[in-house]
């Protein structure tokens, strides 16, 4: 295999390389694993800083993370209603109608269920049952009581991404994003429960949010309520799966993100593989599901320019798993649902930015090696593993 210097490559044939087993260089695998807690604990960190001051602490331990604090610090505002108009008009949105399922960007409820699409836009073929929005039918709907909901919306704001990154580098989960948007008084999920832990987070305006006891049959009403928060912006709560549960708007105009957390038992219990990260069957265990993880950062544009005040992200939460190294010195490892070759050197920067998201480069870097630390880094850019932030 003919490497380049600094390069790091993407292995797709990973059994034809000679992968002498304890091959890695000293102190390499040492790192790679403090790369990996340290990403945890700053993760966690951050998500106390965010995150709010509203935890169901007498449910146990409803979620594998640190119990959510309260503070005065922060990572940056959290998306709000302007952001979100802004997104919605950008382009063209679809609209799904009843019994379409996630083949659309989303879809609107009232207390009776999904709604049809053609209230809220124009059919794109004769027998569609999808439907191209209408930005004014839509609002006047939500003043009317009416539900938005938008499917994995983190990935259209850096914000949130950045935000479900650090949930899923603590929880070790995957993570499915609904925002919902409301504006009327009725609980339009009404009493239910979701079959893997969820976070729920007040992006804007306010929300009730209920927990009944575990005999609260689906669709209630609960025979005891555990827990009753009004939840406002910034504030979240953590139950775990199967737990009774229902949100009613109050109505203000409001943005709630349901986060759920989708763990390697949660598709084995649902005898669902998930061919989404790449897989064709069940990850043999919890470790190897974590490294299938993938990023919902945007990808660095490649042409990015790299100075010592540059601020560098990676793109895995999963973390980085070290597996060998081949005969020609490469390490190899796997992270973010691929498996990669790079110098030791490379794969040394790749787990400084890993341990302390975000850094600078000048501080990532080697002292008296800074163009070799650029082109280090821009090779790691370019393969998708490191990202740069504002």
């Amino acid at each position: 295999m003919t490497v380049t210097p600094h390069a790091v490559h993407r292995l797709d044939e990973v059994d034809r390389l000679a992968i002498p087993e304890g091959s890695l260089p000293d102190g390499l695998v040492s790192l790679l694993d403090t790369a990996n807690t340290a990403a945890a604990e700053r993760a966690a960190a951050r998500l106390r800083a965010v995150l709010g001051d509203t935890v169901v602490a007498a449910l146990g331990r409803p979620c594998e993370a640190p119990a959510l604090g309260g503070s005065d610090e922060g990572i940056g505002r959290l998306p709000g209603r302007p952001e979100f108009e802004r997104w919605l008009v950008a382009e063209p949105r679809l609209i799904a109608g009843p019994g379409t399922g996630a083949n659309a960007d989303m879809e609107l409820r009232d207390d009776g269920g999904k709604l049809p699409g053609d209230r809220f836009g124009n059919r794109l073929e004769p027998d569609s049952d999808t439907f191209q929005m209408d930005i004014h039918r839509v609002r006047r709907a939500l003043d009317e009581g009416v539900t938005l909901g938008i499917r994995q919306f983190d990935r259209w704001s850096p914000r949130l991404a950045a935000l479900m990154d650090d949930v899923v580098a603590v929880s070790g989960a995957d993570v499915f994003t609904k925002l919902f948007i409301s504006a009327g008084t009725t609980s339009v999920t009404g009493w239910h429960s979701d079959r893997q832990d969820v976070i729920a987070l007040m992006l804007w305006g306010t929300k009730r949010f209920q927990l009944g006891d575990w005999d609260t049959p689906e669709g209630g009403p609960a025979s005891r309520i555990l827990l009753d928060e009004v939840l406002k912006p910034g504030n979240c709560l953590l139950f775990p799966e199967g737990h009774p549960h229902q949100a009613v708007p109050l109505g203000d105009d409001s943005g709630l993100l349901s986060v759920a957390l989708l763990r390697h038992h949660n598709w084995i219990s649902r005898d669902q593989v998930p061919a989404h990260l790449g897989v064709a069957g069940f990850p043999p265990n919890e470790g190897t599901y974590r490294r299938l993880l993938r990023s919902r950062l945007p990808l660095a544009a490649a042409s990015v320019r790299l100075t010592d005040r540059t601020q560098l992200r990676t793109r895995i939460p999963g973390g980085i798993e070290p597996l060998g190294s081949t005969p020609d010195g490469q390490v190899v490892f796997a992270a973010a649902g691929g498996v990669f070759a790079a110098d030791p050197d490379t794969v040394e920067l790749l787990a400084s930015v890993h341990a302390s998201f975000p850094i600078g480069l000048g501080r990532a870097a080697r002292s008296g090696e800074p163009q070799a630390a650029t082109d280090r880094c821009r090779s790691l850019i370019e393969t998708g593993l490191v990202i740069t932030v504002p």
